[in-house]
């Protein structure tokens, strides 16, 4: 397994997706200087923040988190790029590893009931073979033991979010998602999980889905990225 395991690395060397340099033995997906030099966002109150802020004309939101901060400009913007056109699920589930790590020292999860990653048209997720927003979940699923709910659906094929701006980003998330919960589901705490949120028309969008599916449930969110 060890001859199998280093040909396969002289022939398709594993690089970090950051810096593009070679990945020593040791060296997950991201490399070492890299995963320490992350921009990390800083946040204060779980409970008072702004991206909660950014969401108080859009839904009723009790906490809120993210890892990183976003910039198109950054090195950085190669972990996005990657775990969304590149294929790299791996990737995604191990910042989601880190990202519930980080969120555990917040006291994030104390009442948290699951796990809900924003979904991607059927055309989407066959292109990549995953949902992103979904193995970032599952890796904070790793950290937390929390399950893993795809309780919501995408109605509309339109253009992706990434490709517009400002207000357009609003208009466009209006009425693409609803929700479907169970009974046993009913009234419970649910994370929503999202790879980047810039106006927060996405995550604005899932979370009144969810709550006019189940007007009793409390909604946070949890974006592994903030453009803020």
């Amino acid at each position: 397994m060890s001859l199998l395991t280093d040909l396969h690395e002289l022939l398709l060397p594993r690089l970090c997706p950051v810096c593009g340099k070679l990945l020593v033995k040791g060296e997950d997906v991201v490399c070492a200087f890299c995963a320490l030099s992350m921009p990390r966002y800083r946040i204060l109150h779980i409970d008072d923040n702004t991206l909660m802020r950014t969401l108080w004309n859009k839904a009723d939101i009790q906490r809120a988190f993210t890892f990183l901060s976003y910039n198109h400009n950054s090195p950085y913007h190669n972990l996005i790029i990657n775990i969304k056109f590149h294929g790299q699920s791996d990737l995604a589930v191990k910042l989601g590893q880190w990202a519930a790590i980080e969120a555990a020292k917040h006291n994030f999860w104390d009442k948290a009931d699951a796990l809900v990653p924003v979904p991607l048209t059927r055309w989407r997720r066959w292109q990549r073979g995953y949902n992103q927003a979904e193995m970032l979940a599952r890796g904070m699923a790793e950290i937390t033991k929390l399950p893993v709910l795809n309780l919501l659906k995408r109605t509309q094929n339109r253009t992706p979010q990434s490709r517009l701006s400002g207000e357009t980003r609003l208009k466009n998330a209006d009425n693409i998602y609803y929700a479907v919960i169970p009974e046993t589901w009913r009234g419970k705490t649910l994370v929503l999980i999202d790879d980047v949120m810039t106006t927060g028309a996405t995550l604005g969008n899932c979370a009144q889905a969810l709550l006019e599916a189940d007007k009793n449930a409390e909604i946070c969110i949890f974006p592994l990225t903030y453009a803020g």
